[in-house]
């Protein structure tokens, strides 16, 4: 079981850029109806991984949903429930941030083509503790978790288990956001190929992924802010991927850049660290 927490780092733009885009297509829908992991397998499973903060791993817990394969979901009808109320784990107020930042290392990795400040990907260590994981998942698992889509663009999702079969909750939370990013500082570029950091956007997204299931080689799409936002059109350029507890290489949950060839780099989760990457490098 792996379960961990993405955002992106939010930049504004200072000059005009074009980008292309990768777009799979789905394949045909088919009638078979979501199922969800049983609850008794959740709970073996949390035995046999590593404790956290000294307790047993909490398991998951679903939201129930009947999707089919291959539905298609426009932004407004909130799939994901992140218009849901959610309340964020109260050490956000009061833990100091910049005594967190001085507990951190951070480890350049050597990723193919890398180029400093520009084309990268880092592994920070002690981001949080294990408390503040624990105190985390189990705020995000009273909400439930719910199958992950596939972004398509024109604000679509689709629900494709083909290419992503892993499971996750969405909430928008300014106030994680902005802890973390005082707590990252100091590992992040202030500018980025002509576009400067501004803030980490509050778009957290909570991953869950249990033996077998994985989400196929791709990169991270871009978030941008819509219109009515106080910063509308700024976008993300790089993840931050938060681990909430550690997985033992035998039960796999690794981020691989650059899978399967000679230059691929592994990750394995460790609670409390963070895998910061561009957007631009492919990974499963």
């Amino acid at each position: 079981m792996l379960a961990s927490m993405r955002g992106c780092l939010s930049a504004s733009k200072k000059t005009s850029r074009s980008k292309s885009a990768r777009t799979k297509t789905p394949r045909q829908a088919t009638e078979r109806i979501v199922g969800m992991p049983l609850r008794q397998h959740m709970e073996a499973l949390s035995w046999v991984m590593p404790p956290l903060n000294g307790q047993m791993l909490e398991p998951p817990r679903y939201h129930a949903v009947t999707w089919k394969d291959g539905q298609i979901f426009h932004a407004s009808q909130d799939p994901d429930r992140v218009l849901e109320p959610w309340t964020a784990p109260d050490f956000i107020w009061k833990k100091d941030p910049a005594k967190q930042q001085a507990r951190t290392t951070c480890k350049d990795l050597p990723i193919y083509n890398r180029i400093p400040g520009r084309r990268f990907a880092k592994f920070v260590s002690r981001v949080m503790e294990e408390e503040d994981c624990a105190a985390l998942l189990e705020a995000v698992n009273k909400k439930g978790f719910t199958p992950a889509l596939v972004n398509v663009g024109c604000e679509r999702q689709v629900f494709s288990p083909e290419v992503r079969d892993g499971h996750r909750v969405i909430v928008d939370s300014t106030d994680l956001a902005a802890w973390l990013l005082e707590v990252l500082r100091p590992h992040l570029p202030i500018d980025l190929e002509g576009y400067t950091l501004m803030d980490f956007n509050e778009r957290c997204r909570f991953l869950c992924y249990t033996p077998g299931q994985c989400f196929e080689e791709h990169m991270d799409g871009c978030y941008r802010r819509q219109d009515g936002h106080p910063h509308s059109g700024s976008h993300s350029r790089v993840t931050i991927q938060l681990y909430l507890h550690d997985v033992p290489r035998a039960h796999g949950g690794a981020t691989t850049f650059f899978p399967g060839r000679r230059h691929e780099v592994s990750i394995q989760p460790k609670a409390g660290s963070v895998l910061l990457f561009t957007q631009d490098l492919m990974h499963e």
